[in-house]
């Protein structure tokens, strides 16, 4: 069922893609399913074109710089292709960031893929889970999950209002599984 306040992500079922369920995990339906991951407003094909055109300009800055025999601009033009490739890599590094956020009455299950595809998962007792909004600087405010002396920061890579949004979403969530206790 769609979240009003997340939207559609909250009542997705189709993570599969994202993260593969864990073995032995129960198999019924969540009172609430997010899936978070970091905005991207590209599309694969628009990166492939990039990078092409990325490569032909310096190619042909290369080639110009040592025609002319200015060969530390042409030092100088590796050292910004270097950047580029690194920055092109450190984007499909933080696209491949995820979290999935299932709430049942009894359970709450957090699964993440960092940057570098590894995948953890923590399991809370959602009669004890309890949601901090940590007012943060200027990358907003900070969400906690924390019980028994666990806490772990969720949505990190989101915006503020993102962040704000699944706050209100997992907080009237939370509250209406241990209702349904």
């Amino acid at each position: 069922m769609p979240d009003l306040l997340f939207g559609e992500a909250a009542g997705t079922t189709a993570f599969a893609p994202v993260v593969q369920p864990l073995p032995g995990a129960k198999t019924d339906e969540p009172l609430f399913d997010a899936v978070a991951t970091p905005n991207d407003s590209g599309t694969r094909y628009g990166r492939v074109l990039f990078a092409g055109v990325l490569a032909a300009y310096f190619a042909i800055t290369l080639y110009a710089w040592l025609q002319l025999g200015a060969w530390p601009m042409a030092a100088y033009s590796l050292i910004v292709l270097a950047f580029a490739v690194w920055s092109m890599y450190a984007d499909a590094r933080r696209r491949r960031q995820a979290e999935r956020i299932r709430i049942w009455p009894d359970r709450t299950l957090l699964e993440r893929i960092d940057g570098s595809g590894r995948q953890s998962a923590s399991e809370w007792q959602t009669a004890w889970l309890r949601l901090a909004v940590v007012p943060g600087g200027a990358g907003g405010p900070e969400l906690r999950l924390t019980s028994h002396g666990r806490s772990e920061t969720v949505g990190a890579f989101l915006t503020g209002s993102e962040r704000l949004d699944l706050a209100k979403a997992l907080a009237r969530h939370i509250g209406r599984a241990t209702a349904a206790r």
